[in-house]
């Protein structure tokens, strides 16, 4: 085997070989191959081996490979000509790897990107280049300070909220020591943030203790937490507090400067009342205008009718759904969009609300109420990648509105459906204009829950 064509097979290119390696303006490496001599193509119409080639032409694809490697860079000593020096010889460094590194400088930036960028556990990187858990995490912690981001270890961080805060001195600011007030995860002022995402994070089961004196069991901790993130600038996880009442929200907000909350346009949250009156009701951000996550709002319809398909089931046969009862084979049917059901799927869902009869009528009711939520959420910018007008917005709204109050009268689900809507019209209707959600802290969840397991001693709450 040639070296070109090994170094194809190694990056997962078999049946070529390497050409020429060109880098392109924009900084990417595009790489030229060529099939291996005496490789034969077949006719795709007839399969006859062809015998003579016609002309070259050229394929470009993209092309990706994460292949762990052992390299052996064959490298030079040097003596060193200063007479008083103590270093009498040496080798070279860089840029392969730095003096006595046991990976290369490249190996850790892929490493630290796949953990911040891809959100792959550190444990799987370090098993699939072959290295220990800390130097993958070590390559995460290089790539996020080379970024300008700021780490913070779990336990530091328990041992610090242990430290007692600084107190405000007499005009009311933080104090000398750089206290950024309760709750708060990391030291320093808070990067501006346009879209403050709020969101709760249940963290496993609660313990308890029995206090000595009454007897009466005690909880130590609250099984629930509240995260604080940037929902649209990227800054990823601002803070985090326990518990999950208005009290505990805006316990965080008065730890942040009054400039900061200031700053903040809008903020986006599930369907929570509680998170809407630590918004709304506290007046800690004068200038902000709630936003209502409208994966929430479709999820809602979802077990809407989930809730309907499960009532007329249990009322036609008096027990729970079974795999072949008609009315649970359409059940992931009523889930998809209906643009994207398939003519047969479409026709199957159909044809099965009919012979359903009055119980059809009010699974497919709550079916289109769905959709009609849905019309509304695809006018998102995130979706059509342009802006919807108010009048657009206003018109999709009242539409599910006004079958709500005709076709799906007869149906409680789809009023209770409709009531909650009710109470957030200017909230989904700002999160559909702007094109804003709660992403950013759905997926900061993922993340905290391994941070309290290492900050916590507890294996219960692990």
């Amino acid at each position: 085997m040639s070296q070109a064509t090994g170094l194809a097979g190694l990056l997962g290119l078999p049946g070529v070989e390497f050409d020429t390696v060109e880098r392109e303006d924009d900084g990417s490496w595009t790489a030229h191959v060529t099939s291996v001599p005496g490789r034969r193509a077949g006719c795709p119409g007839c399969g006859r081996a062809a015998d003579r080639a016609k002309e070259r032409t050229a394929h470009s694809v993209k092309h990706l490979a994460l292949v762990p490697v052992r390299v052996t860079w064959h490298k030079a000593r040097f003596w060193c000509g200063n007479d008083g020096c103590a270093t009498v010889s040496f080798a070279e460094a860089g840029p392969v790897a730095g003096a006595g590194a046991g990976v290369s400088a490249a190996a850790r930036t892929v490493m630290g990107h796949l953990v911040g960028d891809w959100l792959v556990p550190v444990s799987r990187v370090a098993a699939a280049a072959g290295v220990s858990w800390h130097t993958a995490h070590d390559a995460f912690d290089g790539v996020a300070a080379e970024a300008g981001i700021c780490l913070t270890d779990a336990k530091t961080s328990a041992e610090a909220e242990a430290q007692p805060r600084p107190g405000p001195d007499a005009d009311g600011e933080p104090g000398a020591g750089g206290a950024t007030g309760p709750g708060r995860d990391g030291p320093g002022v808070l990067p501006p943030v346009g879209v403050l995402g709020i969101d709760d994070h249940r963290r496993g089961k609660p313990l308890y203790h029995r206090d000595p004196a009454s007897r009466a069991w005690v909880a130590d901790a609250d099984r629930w937490q509240t995260v604080f993130v940037d929902a649209a600038g990227g800054h990823g996880l601002l803070g985090q507090v326990d518990g999950r009442t208005k009290t505990d929200v805006t316990s965080w907000l008065v730890g942040q400067d009054p400039a900061w909350r200031a700053a903040v346009d809008y903020v986006t949250i599930d369907m929570s009342t509680v998170y809407k009156s630590a918004v709304a009701g506290s007046g800690l951000l004068p200038n902000a205008r709630l936003v209502v996550d409208v994966f929430h709002v479709i999820q809602l319809a979802n077990k809407t009718v989930g809730d309907v398909r499960r009532r007329v089931t249990y009322a036609r046969r008096g027990r729970r759904g079974r795999a072949g009862d008609l009315e649970y084979t359409i059940k992931n049917p009523l889930r998809r969009g209906q643009e994207r059901l398939s003519k047969t799927a479409r026709h199957k869902l159909l044809c099965a609300l009919a012979d359903l009869g009055d119980a059809g009528r009010q699974i497919g009711a709550a079916w289109r109420a769905k959709e009609l939520l849905r019309d509304l959420v695809k006018l998102s910018p995130n979706q059509t990648g342009l802006a919807a007008t108010r009048d657009q917005v206003a018109t999709a709204l009242q539409a599910f509105f006004d079958f709500a109050a005709t076709t799906g009268a007869s149906v409680p689900e789809i009023q209770t459906l409709a009531e909650t809507i009710s109470t957030w019209p200017a909230e989904i209707a700002r999160a559909v204009l702007t094109g804003h959600s709660n992403a950013a802290a759905e997926g900061v969840n993922r993340l905290v829950k391994p941070s309290l397991s290492a900050s916590r001693e507890t294996p219960q709450q692990r």
